[in-house]
């Protein structure tokens, strides 16, 4: 029997990234045995700690290395050797917030393993543009584009991004979607048990934004919807699970200015803390609709994770999920529109049964049309066309 072909991930293994992998690590290790390659973590006391400090990813990613060190050139020269010993010359490199802002290292990282290993490198963009504060780095990007052997995005759209404003072949690009995050569920909770785990009061329509807080996630719209929905006399209530990770304390300042001004701080439950990922399946439980008022998304691990619990969405019309979601998963309202916002959570949230058709059919599809196993089938046919 042939030996199965060795692949490197690399990737953080913290947060969005990190439930990404966790979920796709099993499935790939049908195909091929992957190898994740990651950054020192931080403890809660701060400190940098060669492991996984989240128990969900921990519990799927089995013996990462902790190699990547942005301050220590030498870190490339080892993590090269360590491929060459262990005979993997098919890299791929999950990029989203992390590397974009790591870019220099990684551009090194990859004309050194060229020259050194004849490495072949598949990118997995996240996003093709850099969000908010990272979008000065754009520049960089057609130089650092260039250097992948293949690359992979979510959808049609950013396929077309890549080769409009990156000059990037079709050929050299496949769409590999985002899977349903549906390993978040333990069955730990009943939504009157979530509720009264996380305080939130059993008779009300309770709307759930989760998330790191970042302007182009549309948080005011959110806030402007929410008294719309209080002048109409709705009973509801928005849970917002949101780090603060990458979020300006201007932009938290400001957020809660317009919720005080508007008299909306009994309408928001705000939960602004480190969210454990054992409490994922609470926050979801609780809740009756997941809102989405995106200013420009790609793609949504939230949406995912949304699915994953059969729960509705209301996302914008940024979304390139937009055509099968309408009116089957959940609603599409108006970019940057608050009336329309608030009209399309109204007419969810009068209707319970649709509520629970809607959620139930976001979790099918998900589990026919963006299953894990299919896209590790994906990544592995390019990494094989590649070896």
């Amino acid at each position: 029997m042939s030996e199965k072909l060795k692949v490197a991930i690399i990737s953080s293994l913290t947060g969005g990234l990190g439930h990404y992998n966790a979920h796709l690590a099993k499935p790939l290790s049908k195909y091929c045995t992957p190898k994740f390659i990651t950054y020192p973590q931080l403890d809660l006391l701060g400190t940098p700690t060669n492991r996984i400090t989240d128990a969900f990813i921990r519990d799927k990613i089995k013996w990462p290395r902790f190699d990547i060190k942005e301050g220590n050139p030498e870190s490339i020269v080892n993590i090269v050797d360590y491929l060459k010993k262990r005979k993997i010359y098919i890299v791929n490199v999950h990029i989203a917030t992390t590397v974009k802002r790591k870019i220099t290292y990684f551009m090194t990282f990859i004309k050194y393993a060229k020259e050194h290993a004849n490495i072949k490198f598949v990118f997995t963009l996240h996003d093709v543009f850099p969000f908010d504060e990272d979008r000065k780095l754009t520049k960089l990007l057609s130089s650092f584009y260039s250097m992948a052997d293949y690359i992979t995005v979510g959808n049609k759209p950013e396929q077309q991004k890549l080769i409009r404003h990156f000059k990037i072949s079709e050929r050299k690009i496949s769409i590999v979607p985002h899977g349903i995050y549906n390993l978040f569920d333990n069955n730990d909770y009943s939504k009157s048990l979530a509720r009264s785990y996380l305080g939130v009061p059993n008779n009300i329509n309770t709307l759930l934004f989760f998330g790191f807080l970042r302007e182009y996630k549309g948080f005011d719209y959110l806030i402007k919807a929410a008294k719309i929905l209080k002048q109409k006399k709705h009973n509801f209530a928005i849970y917002v699970a949101s780090g603060l990770k990458y979020t300006s304390k201007e932009l938290v300042r400001r957020y809660l200015r317009m919720i005080k001004k508007l008299d909306l701080e009994k309408q928001f439950i705000l939960n602004l803390n480190y969210l454990d990922t054992s409490d994922i399946e609470a926050v979801f439980k609780a809740s009756d609709l997941v809102v989405l008022p995106y200013t420009h998304a790609s793609q949504s691990g939230v949406m995912m994770m949304a699915f994953g619990f059969k729960k509705p969405v209301i996302i914008t019309d940024t979304f390139a999920d937009k055509k099968w979601v309408n009116n089957k998963a959940g609603l599409v309202a108006k970019n940057k529109d608050a009336n329309d916002l608030a009209k399309k959570i109204i007419q969810l949230i009068k209707d319970q049964e649709q509520l629970a058709k809607m959620g139930t059919y976001g979790y099918r599809y998900s589990i026919e049309n963006l299953n894990w196993d299919l896209i590790a089938k994906k990544y592995f046919d390019i990494f094989n066309k590649l070896n």
